[in-house]
């Protein structure tokens, strides 16, 4: 099963750049729990700590298909140095800012500029596995890989962040993040050799990539999909505590990124020959099928089983939905074009867990499920009436890619 995996790993420089995108991605993971920590544990409330952290995420998604059109204009080696430096700046800003008992609105401020900065750097090392490869099976296997290394950062870097911020200092997961971002870009950057090149000033004319044939449907269920994942962390966390067991968070939690990663690795390594399309209307077929029965557990024990099933049918729509976002855009839009499905998780991350928590103050836990279940079929409602329109963008980007 890893054979293909260990294949793609052994082509000259593709392990020294996803190593380093390893690093440099650890950061996205501590962050945002980072700040809450950090304000939360200096004696401010839950509620201006979340309001902080979800200001600067929403603003990393809105940002980050922004940063990465500049970066297919100019190029990774000449853009990257400078992101990775104004936000190490503005988040050491918003330290020093706190600290002072600065007043609120700056903290704000500081925070958004830092967070406005970060280039989607899974984008970047998805763009140079699809130049350095040619075939769209590999390219697939390859993004089921880092799919994986997704699900690695985010199992590690929250128990990272809440250890060095109370074992070291209130900050300390913050300055973690500022260093891992300045050395993965430092790691990242002189590797020209695998770097898509930069395209023309004639390739970014007209509108961004999400107005490509195709593109809105995918970037609309990545949204839904985002709301999956904030609509089960926040409701797990809730639910736990409802039933008495906090401390089976985690490990439920756990199980959700362990099944998805194990799903991943599968899926990545097998090729089907069902159009990618398809693959991607089915996947989140899969997805709303395993999120319907959530709103009626009352179990934490079946909780930890629906959620492990929940992860094995979440990596094949991401697997499969980024894969259709490089054929559906020009490879000299292609960081853009990851960058804004990778955008639409994260706002629908931040709205699933807003929405969520206002349910669970009203109703409690298990109705508060009900959020990801709808959100998940209407993905898939959306993929299934859209299906002729990603059939068609699918046959034109790769007949227009043949013809050059």
């Amino acid at each position: 099963m890893l054979s293909p995996y260990t294949e793609l790993l052994r082509l000259p420089g593709t392990l020294k750049f996803s190593s380093s995108g390893f690093v440099a991605r650890l950061p996205l993971s501590m962050l945002g729990l980072g700040c809450i920590l950090f304000l939360t544990l200096r004696g401010n409330s839950y509620a201006i700590a979340g309001a902080v952290s979800a200001a600067g995420a929403l603003t990393n998604a809105f940002c980050a298909p922004v940063l990465s059109r500049y970066i297919d204009r100019y190029g990774q080696h000449r853009v990257l140095p400078f992101t990775a430096t104004f936000s190490i700046l503005f988040q050491a800003c918003f330290i020093a800012l706190v600290l002072r008992d600065a007043p609120i609105w700056s903290w704000f401020l500081a925070w958004c500029l830092g967070e406005m900065f970060i280039a989607n750097i899974g984008s970047l090392i998805r763009a140079r596995w699809a130049y350095v490869l040619t075939e769209s099976a590999q390219i697939r296997t390859a993004f089921a890989f880092e799919s994986v290394v997704d699900e690695i950062i985010f199992i590690a870097g929250p128990p990272i962040a809440t250890f060095i911020a109370l074992g070291i200092t209130d900050y300390a997961a913050i300055v973690a993040s500022m260093l891992l971002l300045a050395m993965g870009a430092f790691l990242l950057v002189p590797q020209r050799a695998t770097e898509p090149p930069k395209s023309t000033v004639a390739h970014h004319e007209g509108g961004p990539a999400l107005l490509f044939a195709g593109m809105p449907i995918v970037a609309l269920v990545f949204v839904l999909v985002g709301v999956v994942f904030g609509g089960f962390e926040v409701g797990t966390v809730a639910f736990t505590r409802e039933y008495g067991q906090p401390g089976m968070t985690g490990i439920l939690l756990a199980a959700y990124s362990v099944g998805s990663a194990i799903a991943g690795l599968i899926f990545g390594a097998i090729h089907l020959k069902m159009l990618l399309p398809r693959q991607f209307m089915w996947s989140m077929i899969a997805l709303a099928i395993a999120c319907v029965p959530m709103p009626f557990i009352h179990s934490v024990f079946l909780l930890g089983f629906i959620g492990l099933f929940t992860g094995f049918t979440v990596s094949p729509v991401l697997i499969t939905g980024s894969a259709l976002t490089e054929e559906l855009v020009p490879s000299s839009r292609m960081t853009e074009g990851l960058s804004i499905v990778g955008a639409g998780i994260g706002v629908g991350f931040a709205l699933g867990s807003v929405i969520s928590g206002v349910i669970i103050d009203a109703h409690g836990a298990s109705p508060a499920f009900g959020v990801l279940s709808v959100s998940a079929v209407i993905g898939a409602v959306i993929v299934v009436l859209g299906r002729r329109t990603l059939d068609s963008a699918f046959k034109t980007a790769r007949d227009l890619r043949l013809a050059e």
